[in-house]
Parts: C-alpha cells; structure tokens; sequence
C-alpha cells in the first residue's frame, strides 16, 4: 500500500453515464476535489464495447420517454455521437478519471470521512461518495457447477479478451446476450442458446440486429435450448455442453448472460443495508450510511436508461451532497 493517501471532497465508482452525470452536476455546484475510479479501460466501457458501431442510441428508452432534469442529457443519435457526447462532458468538465482501477473496500472512520482503498494499492479519504456502477460486472450465475479448470474458457462478462477465431457460446436471451452476440460475431464463429422461445426481454432495436445477423447466417441461434451442464474435455474445444433436452456440441468458450444482479457483497462490506438484493435508499438515494450515495444501475428498478443515469446524479448531487454534506453554489448566482 501506498503512504500518500489522497483528500478528496467527492469520490466516484464508476465512469459511466451516471458516474459522470454526478461529477458534472458536482463540478456545476462547485465541487473542486473529485475523482472518478473506473475499473474498464475507457469511460462508458460497457457503450463502447458491447454497443456494435452505428448501433441506434435514442433518448426514449423501451418507451421510457424521460425528461432530462439536470445539465447532462443526450439527443437522439448513435453509439459513436453518445459516446462523443460523453467524452466532451469529461473534457469540458476537467474531470479526472483514474482508468483500470478497482475500489476494493470502503470504510467509513469515526471522522466520518470515507477510507477508501483501490486494486493498486492506492488510499482516499473523501467526504463523500457515490457508488454508480453498472451490473453487467455481477452476473446471475448458472444453477449448475462450472470446474474450475475451464477458468479462461467460461466468462460471466466480456472484461477477458477471446482471441479472434475462437468459437464461442453465448448463454441468454436479453439485451446483454444479443449485444454480446453482436460484438463478437465479427471475429469468432458465434452461437446463441436461449431457454424462451422468443427474445421478449431483449429491446426492439437489438432483436432487429440479431435478425438481420441471422438472416445473413453471420450467427446461429438456438431457441428453447436450456443448458444442463459443462464439461471440461481436455482438449480442443475446451467446453462440452450438455443441453437439458440431450443434445451436446463443444465450443473453445462459453459466455453466459442470463442477468445481473446487484453486487450485494460490495455494497454489504460498504454497509449498506439491503432489502433482499435490492439496497434501501431515500428519494435522494441516499444510502443509511451518512454521505454515501448510489447512482444510476443500482438504484434504477431494473429498468434503467441513459436518461434516467442522468438524472440520478443530478438527484444525488443538489438534492443530497448540497444539502447535508457539502458546500456548494447555486449556477447563476453571482458572488457579493
């Protein structure tokens, strides 16, 4: 661990819509010491990856017409002119992100300020803190055992590269899974295996994609199809899956994508209550842990949009950070 233990006003997990909604609205109320921590590689990894190149990103989101309310929002437009919207928010706003690095505990002293520590060793006290993480990193899990030699072969999410030419197998039948199918197709044999008959969950603009990747045979999909175990053969391809009606067939990988959930035990170790698997938060999402916020994902009922990330971190910062925690001015407002 690091002796240097930088002071901040607000500390931010997550770089993704919501994570820099926060930090702007933040920096709008004249917030100076803020930093955002993102575990991916790029602001908004999850767009950027999984989100195919032209893919249509509009404001209304599976009929979610939802009115921006703070100082980020977003027209009608694609992958690339969000993205690039994004971007230009992190620029215009100077805010400082610290890329690949993963926040590994929170704790909060008597002094109440938070200690918080990150995968490279690097220590935070900050006043506050907004947890704004997405859920595609905490997957649902298959019901069944996966052996352990098969590390490197069976993936919950697409943080691990697979190397171009490889088969593989993705599990699921929501927007994950067709995204996942569509950003992998390009360079690997692809499958999909869904239990339903039809894609109900994923949204429309996603089904057309996998529609028109069927259609040029760039995929193959197989419904009703719900998997009864792997194994691991020894040999290439690595991963003998078994089907509950009885058919086989190997692939070098297998990708599942049959839902998320919240990351309980981040939040727990964090100590904030749950109710079930879902974390209790006030109309601010303000968390029973004095000055620690979440935001976007986490808070957004499992129908979540870019729009509605927005808007919670403008919720989280003039309606909680301003108001209990931190000292901050209202834009407009000329000083005396």
């Amino acid at each position: 661990m690091t002796d240097a233990t930088r002071e901040l006003d607000l500390l931010v997990i997550g770089a993704g819509p919501a994570g820099i909604a926060t930090a702007v609205e933040a920096r709008q109320a004249g917030i100076e010491k803020i930093l955002l921590v993102e575990k991916g590689p790029t602001h908004s990894f999850s767009i950027e990856k999984l989100y195919t190149p032209g893919k249509r990103v509009d404001k209304v989101y599976q009929g979610q017409d939802v009115a921006c309310e703070g100082s980020v929002c977003i027209v009608d437009g694609t992958r690339e002119s969000v993205l690039e919207t994004l971007d230009r928010f992190v620029h215009e706003f100077n805010l400082p992100i610290a890329f690949e690095t993963e926040v590994t505990g929170i704790r909060q002293q008597e002094d109440g300020f938070f200690l918080v520590e990150d995968n490279h060793g690097q220590r935070y006290l900050a006043r506050t803190v907004v947890i704004a993480i997405g859920v595609y990193g905490r997957p649902n899990k298959p019901d069944f055992p996966v052996p352990t030699t098969l590390k490197g072969h069976v993936h919950f999410d697409l943080t691990q590269e697979i190397p171009p030419g490889e088969s593989v197998l993705v599990v699921g039948g929501g927007n994950t899974a067709l995204e996942y199918v569509a950003f992998l197709y390009a360079n690997h044999p692809t499958t999909l295996a869904y239990r339903g008959a039809h894609f109900g969950r994923a949204n429309d603009i996603n089904r057309r994609i996998l529609e028109e990747l069927q259609d040029r045979q760039h995929v193959t999909v197989w419904t009703e199809s719900d998997l009864g175990g792997v194994r691991d053969t020894g040999a290439s391809p690595r991963v003998e899956v078994t089907f509950k009606d009885g058919r086989i067939a190997s692939f070098d990988h297998v990708l599942f994508a049959i839902g998320g959930s919240t990351p309980q035990g981040f939040l727990q170790q964090a100590g904030v209550e749950l109710d079930g698997k879902s974390p209790l938060v006030d109309h601010r999402f303000h968390t029973n842990v004095p000055g620690l916020f979440l935001a976007g994902d986490l808070v957004a009922g499992g129908k979540g949009s870019i729009v509605k990330a927005f808007n919670t971190g403008h919720t989280v910062v003039w309606e909680g950070l301003c108001a209990d925690h931190l000292e901050c001015r209202i834009p407009g407002l000329q000083e005396p």
